[in-house]
C-alpha cells in the first residue's frame, strides 16, 4: 500500500516491516539442524560451540551461506569451518579458519576489536551449508549468546537445540520468550546441564503490516544473576541493580576541563530560560563533535572521559550523551543518561539483561518539560523523540540505580502529511504544476534524507511519487523546519510542466485525479496475516485544484466518498467554482494491532486504489 508511506523512492518513507506467517509463500532456506552448547568455566569465562546445518532454496536465501563474527581481545576462535554440499551431499567446498577475512573498524571509530567475515556465493541451487564453530570468552560472562534459531524472514527451522552447562552453584538465570518451552535439566559432577529444544518453527514472509521478526519469534535470554567484568562486580536480580553498576562505570567521567567550562558559560550567558540553554549547548555539540563507534575499555560500556570527547571531538551514544550531561551540568541542569533499544520496543520487566539494549540518549528533567535528547544525531530537531525510540522502554540510570521508564509516543493525529497542489490544464493535454508537501513527526524522519540529496537525486525521486508524463521539472525547493523544541517539519515545492498530463480524445479532456499517487496499489500481502499490525497511527490530507482552460466545461466529476473502518478512514470530496475543479482526499489510520482485519483493509485499499483511478471530463 503506497498511500501510507508513499515510497519516496531511496527508503525514504520506509515503515516498519513485519511479518506473516508464509502460508503458501516461497521458502527461501530451511534450518535442518542447529545445535548450540555453552560450558561455563566459571565467573568470568565459557567457551560456545555451534553446529548449524542450513538448505538453501534459492539466491533470496543465499545469505545464510555468509558469515560474520565480532570478536574482540577478550575471545579466542578454536574451530571454525563452512562447507559447501549439493542436494545430493556431494561436497562441492570447504572453508576454513584461514580464509576468514578480518577488517579493523574503519576510520573515526576507536576499538580493540575487529570483524571475521566470509562471503559466499553458492554456484547453483538448493545447496546445504554447514557450518562448525567455537570461542572461547576470557571476562564476559555478564550475558551468553541467545538461543534465536529463527533470524530471518522466509526461513523455517526443523531443529534446534541449545545446551548450557554450567558449574551448580553458578547463578543462572534464563528467560524464554514467544514459546512455551521449557528446559530439561540434568546434574552430573558438580554441574548442571539445562537442555532446550524448538521443533518445526514455521516460516515468517515479511508484510508491512506485521510483528516485526523480533517480537514474534521464539528465543531464550540466558545471563547470571552476578557477574564479575574487566574487574568490576555488579547484579542483574533488579534493573536497579543493573542502573548501578552502570552509573559507577560514569561516576568519574564527567569532569571538564577548564577551558570547556569557560566555553560553556560563554555560550549560555544570555540566555534566560533553561531551554535556552540547553538549545545553546546542543548547537555546540553539533558543530563541534561526530558519532564514532567505540568499543574500548570495560567491554564498551565505559563511556570515554567527557575531558576525551572535548579534546578528541568524537564519542559514541554514551560518550556524546555523558559529555552532553556534563556541559549541562556546568550550568546548573541535571541530566541521566539512558540505554534503550532501537529494535525493542518493551524491555523485560522481570529479566534484566544487556542484550535489549544498543543506544544510549539522554534524559534532561526540567522544571516545564522532561527532554530526550538524541546526541549522536544533533541533526534532529532538539526536543523530537524519533521513531526509533519513541514510545520505547528505556533504563534510566542515574545515583540512585536504575528505573525503568517508557519515553512519550506522539498522537496518530501528529503524524500529518498534508498536500496542495495545482494543475493548470491547456487544451492540448498539457499542464503547469505546482506541488507544496509538508511532513511533520513520524513523517519528517522519513522526508529528512531528501534534504541531503542532490538535484538529478530528487528530480528521480518526484518522478518515482507523482503522475507526471513527459514532464520537465523546473524548480525543487527543499526546506528542513528544524528549530529546537518546534514542531519537526519537512517541506518542499516542486514546480513543473508536462506535456502530456491529460488526454485529449475529440472535444474532451480526460483529465487524471491521482497526481499524488503514482504507484498507489492496495496492500496485497495483508490479506494473508492473522493480525494487522500499524506501527505508527497518521493522516494524509491532500488537495488538488484544477484550472479548466478557457473554451471547455466540466462535463462529469468523480463522486464525493466516505468510507472507513474502526481503525482506518477515508474521504474524498469534489467541487466546482467558476473555472476549477477541487478534489480533496483525507486518509487517517490509527496506530496499535488488529486481528482479524486484514482482508478488511485489503478490500478497504482497493476502494481507495479506485478513488483514485477517477478521472475528471472536460468538454470543449
Amino acid at each position: 500500500m503506497r498511500l501510507l508511506h508513499k515510497a519516496l523512492g531511496l527508503a525514504l518513507l520506509a515503515m516498519a516491516k513485519g511479518l506473516l506467517p508464509m502460508q503458501g509463500q516461497s521458502v527461501h532456506a530451511v534450518v535442518l539442524e542447529e545445535n548450540n552448547s555453552v560450558d561455563v568455566s566459571n565467573e568470568v569465562a565459557f567457551s560456545y560451540a555451534k553446529h548449524r546445518a542450513v538448505l538453501i532454496q534459492n539466491a533470496n536465501g543465499a545469505h545464510h551461506a555468509n558469515f560474520s563474527l565480532y570478536m574482540s581481545n577478550d575471545m579466542a576462535m578454536e574451530k571454525f569451518q563452512l562447507t559447501l554440499s549439493d542436494a545430493s551431499g556431494k561436497l562441492l567446498r570447504t572453508f576454513k579458519q584461514k580464509d576468514l577475512m578480518r577488517t579493523e573498524f574503519s576510520e573515526g571509530q576507536a576499538a580493540d576489536g575487529y570483524m571475521l567475515y566470509l562471503d559466499v556465493t553458492p554456484p547453483s541451487y538448493p545447496v546445504v551449508v554447514t557450518s562448525d564453530l567455537k570461542v572461547d570468552f576470557k571476562r564476559n560472562n555478564v550475558s551468553f549468546p541467545i538461543f534465536s534459531p529463527l533470524d530471518s524472514y522466509n526461513t523455517e527451522v526443523e531443529k534446534a537445540t541449545y545446551d548450557i552447562t554450567f558449574p551448580s552453584d553458578y547463578p543462572l538465570r534464563y528467560k524464554v520468550v514467544n514459546s512455551s518451552a521449557s528446559p530439561s535439566k540434568t546434574d552430573r559432577d558438580g554441574k548442571t546441564c539445562l537442555h532446550f529444544q524448538f521443533d518445526n518453527i514455521k516460516g515468517m514472509a515479511k508484510s508491512e503490516y506485521g510483528l516485526p521478526l523480533s517480537e514474534v519469534s521464539p528465543k531464550v535470554y540466558f545471563a547470571p544473576s552476578r557477574f564479575s567484568y574487566f574487574k568490576t562486580t555488579g547484579s542483574l536480580l533488579s534493573w536497579n541493580d543493573l542502573g548501578k553498576w552502570e552509573q559507577s562505570l560514569f561516576s568519574d567521567r564527567g569532569e571538564l576541563p577548564e577551558e570547556a567550562k569557560k566555553k560553556v558559560r560563554q555560550l549560555t550567558a544570555g540566555c534566560t530560560t533553561e531551554k535556552e540553554k540547553v538549545a545553546a549547548i546542543y548547537k555546540f555539540l553539533e558543530e563541534s563533535t561526530r558519532y564514532v563507534s567505540i568499543q574500548l575499555g570495560i567491554g564498551g560500556y565505559q563511556p570515554m572521559a567527557a575531558s576525551e570527547v572535548w579534546r578528541q571531538g568524537f564519542g559514541d551514544c554514551k560518550a556524546l550523551s555523558n559529555y552532553m550531561m556534563a556541559l549541562l551540568a556546568e550550568v546548573g541542569i541535571p541530566g541521566h543518561c539512558v540505554a534503550i533499544s532501537t529494535r525493542e520496543k518493551e524491555l523485560l520487566p522481570d529479566f534484566p539483561n544487556f542484550q535489549q539494549m544498543n543506544h544510549m540518549i539522554l534524559e534532561v528533567p526540567l522544571s516545564t518539560d522532561t527532554l530526550w535528547i538524541e546526541c549522536t544525531n544533533p541533526r534532529l530537531p532538539l526536543g523530537y523523540v524519533h521513531d526509533d525510540i519513541s514510545g520505547h522502554e528505556a533504563l534510566e540510570i542515574s545515583a540512585h540505580g536504575g528505573k525503568l521508564v517508557t519515553l512519550p509516543e506522539y498522537p496518530d493525529s501528529f503524524n500529518v502529511n498534508t498536500t496542495e497542489a495545482r494543475v493548470a490544464l491547456s487544451p492540448d493535454g498539457s499542464a503547469d504544476i505546482t506541488i507544496n508537501e509538508d511532513y511533520r513527526y513520524h513523517r519528517y524522519v522519513g522526508a529528512k534524507p531528501m534534504t541531503s540529496l542532490g538535484d538529478n537525486d530528487l528530480r528521480k525521486v518526484m518522478f518515482s511519487l507523482y503522475h507526471l508524463p513527459q514532464t520537465e521539472i523546473q524548480s525543487i525547493v527543499v526546506n528542513d523546519e528544524r528549530q529546537p523544541f518546534g514542531v519537526p517539519s519537512l517541506n518542499y515545492r516542486l514546480t513543473a510542466h508536462s506535456l502530456k498530463y491529460a488526454s485529449v480524445t475529440g472535444s474532451r479532456l480526460f483529465v487524471p485525479t491521482n497526481l499524488l499517487h503514482k504507484n498507489f496499489t492496495a496492500a496485497t500481502d495483508s490479506h494473508l496475516a492473522n493480525e494487522l499490525y500499524i506501527a505508527h497511527g497518521l493522516r494524509n490530507m491532500e488537495t488538488i485544484v484544477f484550472t479548466i482552460p478557457e473554451g471547455y466545461t466540466v462535463e462529469s466529476i468523480p463522486e464525493s466518498t466516505s468510507m472507513s473502518l474502526p481503525f482506518a478512514r477515508f474521504s474524498s470530496s469534489v467541487s466546482t467554482e467558476g473555472d476549477t475543479v477541487t478534489i480533496t482526499y483525507d486518509y487517517h489510520i490509527q496506530h496499535g494491532t488488529y486481528p482479524g482485519t486484514a482482508e478488511q483493509f485489503h478490500e478497504f485499499e482497493k476502494k481507495v486504489g479506485e478513488v483514485y483511478g477517477r478521472k475528471i471530463v472536460l468538454k470543449k
